[in-house]
C-alpha cells in the first residue's frame, strides 16, 4: 500500500513537472518534446523573444491516502474568461457570439481586457468579418480594432465600426454586471 501511494505521487509530481513543457496553447493539445527548441522561426533563441506566451494549463491533484487515490482535473481559466464566467448573464451572451467549436477561454485569450475582446466580437458579428482573423490582426500583429478592420475589410467605415464595437462591449459589460447583481432584466 505505502509503495503504491509512493509510485503514485510519483507520476503525479512528473505529470505536473512535464506538462507546461509539453503545453501547445495554440490548440490545447501536447506536443512532442523538443530537446533543443530555438525560439521563432528566425532562429532567434527564446530568451531574445520578446513575444509574451499565454498557457493554459491543468493542474493534477492527489487526495489524501485515507480516502483512496483518487485524480482530479480543474482547467485554469485566462483572466478575461474567468470574469465573464462569472456572470452568468453575460456569460450567457458573449458564449452566444463566439465562432463554432471554439471555447470562451480560447478566442478571449491574448486580449488586453474584457471591453477589446467583447469588441471584436460584435465586430465580427456586426461585419461579417471572421473573428479568428480579427484576433490575429490584434493579439499577435498588435493592431487596434479599428486598425484591423481596415485591414480584413477595406470598405467598411472602420473608425465609425470600431466605436460601434466598443460601445456594444460596454453596454454588454454594464447591463451583464447590472443584471448579475440586482436581478434587472430589462
Amino acid at each position: 500500500m505505502n509503495f503504491t501511494r509512493t509510485i503514485l505521487g510519483a507520476a503525479a509530481a512528473t505529470c505536473l513537472a512535464g506538462a507546461p513543457a509539453l503545453a501547445n496553447p495554440q490548440h490545447g493539445h501536447a506536443a512532442a518534446p523538443q530537446p533543443h527548441a530555438t525560439g521563432p522561426k528566425s532562429g532567434t533563441p527564446p530568451a531574445a523573444s520578446h513575444k509574451t506566451t499565454t498557457t493554459t494549463t491543468t493542474a493534477t491533484t492527489t487526495a489524501p491516502a485515507r480516502s483512496g487515490a483518487t485524480q482530479t482535473s480543474a482547467h485554469v481559466m485566462n483572466p478575461i474568461a474567468a470574469k465573464i464566467s462569472a456572470k452568468p448573464q453575460l456569460n450567457a451572451r458573449i458564449t452566444a457570439m463566439l465562432p463554432p467549436h471554439m471555447s470562451l477561454n480560447r478566442a478571449s485569450s491574448g486580449f488586453k481586457n474584457q471591453g477589446q475582446f467583447i469588441a471584436a466580437l460584435h465586430v465580427s458579428k456586426n461585419l461579417g468579418i471572421p473573428f479568428r482573423d480579427l484576433k490575429n490582426d490584434m493579439t499577435r500583429k498588435h493592431m487596434s480594432l479599428g486598425q484591423s478592420i481596415q485591414d480584413l475589410k477595406k470598405s467598411a467605415a472602420s473608425d465609425t465600426e470600431a466605436r460601434r464595437g466598443e460601445v456594444e462591449a460596454h453596454d454588454d459589460l454594464r447591463s451583464g454586471a447590472s443584471r448579475d447583481h440586482d436581478g434587472d432584466h430589462r
